[in-house]
Order: structure tokens, then C-alpha cells, then sequence
């Protein structure tokens, strides 16, 4: 088995993912980490996830003695690049499912990237990532001059806005299209998992594709997947779409 330790274990998705890690016969959930105001920080990683005593315990720093194989990292920005400077000479693989990263924080994951493998994914869901795939190739089906909106909804404690998710289509759109006129319209309420739609506003209609979160075990269960298919690439900058088309 290989051994998977999750930054932002007490986050809703990095909680998610160590429970499903916890029953996996591929990984071996050897340890997880929280932010140093956690009130799960020191404790025993079954009292966060409701079940018996693990002997492994929530760290509020990445630990240094530990054989790890790969590190899962829902945190922050800010404690991901720490992660991933600390780990980067031990070439241990990261995937990354936190947002919110400035420009400059993004040109440093890509030269990080050179020296470990690096799974870049701000969405793990299946979904997602084949909703990337149509609209990467949807640049022959509508007219250069069509407008392209992108709206996205979010729980009210969503601190990013727009999400990383929404940026990537952007991105995405803005590559297929050669156009810098896309826009993206930001709603924070409710509990809401993840909703993204792209509108393409043609002559007199409108064609939207929606994809909408029902529940945020699917960002675990597309984690668990990335990790499996991260586990033994190269050093590189890689994303949920490698992960489908290959």
C-alpha cells in the first residue's frame, strides 16, 4: 500500500477524502494536517471523522519524519506553497485541490513542478473535468463573435470568488477562442456545493451547459482517482483532463 497524507484533513473535502482513504486498498492513510486554530489540531484523527481511535494524529505542521508516497492538499494558499517548498527536494508527489492562489503563487507551483509531480486540480470532480474537455474543443461550433458568459455559485463561506474552477474555464475558453472577453459572474450563498454554467449567446438563443455539485463526495472520490493516477508520473505540471484523456 502506498501512504497518503492529506493537508487540510479537518476541511470539508480533506475529511471526506480521509474517510474514503481509511477503507481504500491502494492507500494507507498515514497522517493529515490542519491550520494551527484547528480545535482538531493534536487529536486523534478517528474522533474528526466519527469513528475508533486511529493512533495517528491531526499535525498543525507538515511532519518531516514520516515515509510519505503522496500528499492529497485541500489547505490554503499560502500553506500549500510551504508544502510544497518543504517537500520538493523528497520529489514526493502533490496534488493540489486548493484555490485562491495569486498569479505569482501560480508561477512558483509551475517551477516547483519541474523537480516533483504536481496534479493542479482546483475541481477533482469527474464532471468538471470532462465539461473542460467539450468546451476545449468547442471552438468550430460557435461563431467567434458569440458571446460567452460563465456564471458559478458557491456556499456563503466560499472565501475565493470567482472560484479557481471558474478561472480555469476561463482560461480554457479564452485559449480555444482567442478572445480575453469572457466574464464570469460570482454568487456566494446558501450551502450550495459547486454550480458553473457557460452561456454562449448566439443570434436570438442561447445554448448553456451546466454543471452542478449534488453532494461533495464526488470532489473526494475524484481526489482518490487523481492520487491513484499521480502516484508514479514524473516530475511535470499536470491536470484532471491528463487523467481523462489518457
Amino acid at each position: 500500500m502506498k501512504n497518503l497524507y492529506i493537508s487540510g484533513i479537518t476541511g470539508r473535502v480533506g475529511s471526506l477524502l480521509a474517510d474514503k482513504v481509511i477503507d481504500d486498498d491502494f492507500f494507507k492513510l498515514i497522517g493529515g494536517s490542519s491550520s494551527q486554530t484547528s480545535k482538531y489540531k493534536g487529536k486523534d484523527i478517528g474522533f474528526l471523522l466519527n469513528r475508533e481511535k486511529l493512533n495517528i494524529h491531526v499535525d498543525s505542521d507538515y511532519p518531516t519524519d514520516l515515509k510519505i508516497d503522496i500528499i492529497v492538499d485541500f489547505s490554503y494558499a499560502d500553506s500549500t506553497l510551504d508544502l510544497l517548498n518543504k517537500y520538493r527536494n523528497r520529489g514526493i508527489p502533490v496534488l493540489i485541490g486548493t484555490t485562491g492562489f495569486t498569479q505569482s503563487q501560480l508561477e512558483e507551483i509551475k517551477q516547483i513542478s519541474k523537480d516533483l509531480p504536481v496534479l493542479f486540480a482546483p475541481n477533482t470532480s469527474a464532471g468538471i473535468a470532462k465539461l473542460k474537455k467539450i468546451l476545449s474543443h468547442s471552438e468550430n461550433l460557435f461563431a467567434w463573435d458569440s458571446l460567452i458568459n460563465i456564471s458559478e455559485t458557491h456556499h456563503a463561506e466560499k472565501k475565493d470568488s470567482p472560484s479557481g474552477t471558474a478561472i480555469d474555464i476561463q482560461d480554457i475558453l479564452s485559449k480555444a477562442f482567442n478572445r480575453e472577453d469572457i466574464n464570469i459572474q460570482s454568487y456566494r450563498e446558501g450551502l450550495n456545493p459547486g454550480e458553473h454554467t457557460v452561456s454562449f449567446e448566439l443570434d436570438k438563443e442561447v445554448i448553456s451547459i451546466t454543471h452542478k455539485a449534488l453532494d461533495r463526495s464526488i470532489f473526494a472520490n475524484g481526489a482518490l482517482k487523481g492520487a491513484k493516477w499521480l502516484i508514479n508520473k514524473p516530475a511535470g505540471m499536470y491536470n484532471m483532463l491528463d487523467i481523462y484523456s489518457s
